[in-house]
């Protein structure tokens, strides 16, 4: 059967490479590649690439903020900017604007690409992503919502109430000793995530976040680091709050992780075709694990015990037996203290591994021998 890849992605960003480098390498050179921002110009681009036997890949975008620029236009009905608005949009200094409108218009971009699909049904096509899971998974409420409805071998951090305002979320928490994560709705990665630590014994109030601001004619812009930082500052922690929550926040308790050399340590787990595949783990002093943020990455195998791996193992596996329609994810599991696995999120892109790049392990390869069983299989 002569399959080809169809590729979407951003050229500007790792991604595309790296997978084609993997077809060539297994010697597969029928490929397609189509840019975002062609696909948001007009997605009949798509239609007309889809052949007999295509396997459709989808990847991220990633260094290109002109393609965040046309997500914000295509959720203009549910959102607050205008297209002129967006328009103005300084992007030279990576601030994250609207969350919920980028998110708005993934979601109506994926829903267009799924109807080409089904259109397209009878010329034999595999999506290596179901648009309507990778939906879910990029809206950390509706993950957690599913999956607390669905507990498979995992457990859940403990969900805190919805806030509007930091001074509600004071009021209700000041005379508490409390330590949650109050994270960006719509975010990805580490963006938008404030890890907040409240004593009231010592009078303490602290954030830790790769989050940070700053005043431009008046108005703050909001933007993301490469570094984690702790903010005691009664103003600062309020702004921060503020505009996660105004911007749709999920909050929830913190575990105590699991330690390693001193090091709190949590794991992606990925998971294909219901069998977790590989297993790194993200250790950090501080409480985001992030490994953009120059924390340290490690084999989960160089230093757990392997019943503690099965445990890992067990709990992503049990994620994706609920995401029944998607081929892989990047499962983020972090054990507690008593070796407890939690959930933290779910990545329906979180395949790329940049320690495996130019490796015979990269997990791209078991993506594209998958898809090709998957493709042949059907009828």
């Amino acid at each position: 059967m002569n399959k080809q890849f169809l590729l979407i992605g951003d050229p500007k960003g790792k991604r595309l490479d790296v997978f084609i480098n993997c077809l060539k390498n297994i010697d597969i050179h029928n490929y397609k590649i189509i840019k975002w921002n062609d696909v948001l110009e007009d997605i009949s681009i798509i239609d007309n690439n889809l052949k007999e036997n295509t396997i459709l890949k989808v990847e991220p975008p990633e260094k290109d903020l002109e393609i965040y620029r046309g997500f914000l236009k295509k959720g203009i009905n549910k959102g607050n900017l205008s297209k002129k608005e967006i328009e103005k949009i300084d992007f030279s200094e990576y601030p994250i604007v609207e969350p919920s409108q980028w998110y708005y218009g993934i979601q109506s971009t994926f829903m267009d690409i799924e109807n080409l699909l089904k259109r397209n049904n009878h010329r034999n096509i595999f999506s290596m992503v179901d648009f309507n899971e990778a939906l879910i998974m990029m809206d950390k409420e509706k993950t957690y919502e599913l999956l607390s409805k669905n507990k498979n071998n995992f457990e859940l951090p403990k969900r805190l109430k919805k806030y509007t305002s930091y001074e509600e979320f004071r009021e209700d928490n000041f005379n508490k000793f409390l330590k949650c994560f109050i994270k960006l709705k719509y975010g990805s990665g580490s963006t938008g995530i404030i890890a907040y630590v409240n004593n009231p014994k010592i009078k303490e109030e602290k954030i830790y976040t790769s989050l940070n601001y700053k005043e431009v004619k008046g108005k703050k812009v909001f933007f993301g680091n490469y570094k984690v930082n702790c903010f005691k500052d009664k103003k600062v922690i309020k702004n921060m709050i503020d505009w996660v929550l105004e911007n749709g926040a999920h909050i929830e308790m913190w575990i105590p992780k699991s330690t390693y050399n001193g090091y709190g340590f949590d794991t992606r787990a990925f998971v294909i075709d219901k069998k977790a595949d590989y297993l790194i783990s993200r250790l950090s002093k501080t409480p985001i694990t992030n490994l953009h943020l120059k924390n340290k990455r490690m084999e989960s195998e160089e230093f757990l015990k392997a019943s503690e791996l099965e445990v890992i193992k067990k709990a992503s596996e049990g994620v994706m037996d609920i995401f029944n329609n998607s081929l892989y994810s990047g499962i983020d599991v972090v054990t507690s203290t008593g070796f407890k696995p939690y959930i933290i999120d779910v990545n329906p892109f979180g395949d790329l591994f940049h320690n495996l790049i130019d490796t015979k392990r990269n997990v791209y390869y078991k993506e594209i021998k998958t898809a090709i069983e998957r493709i042949d299989n059907i009828k």
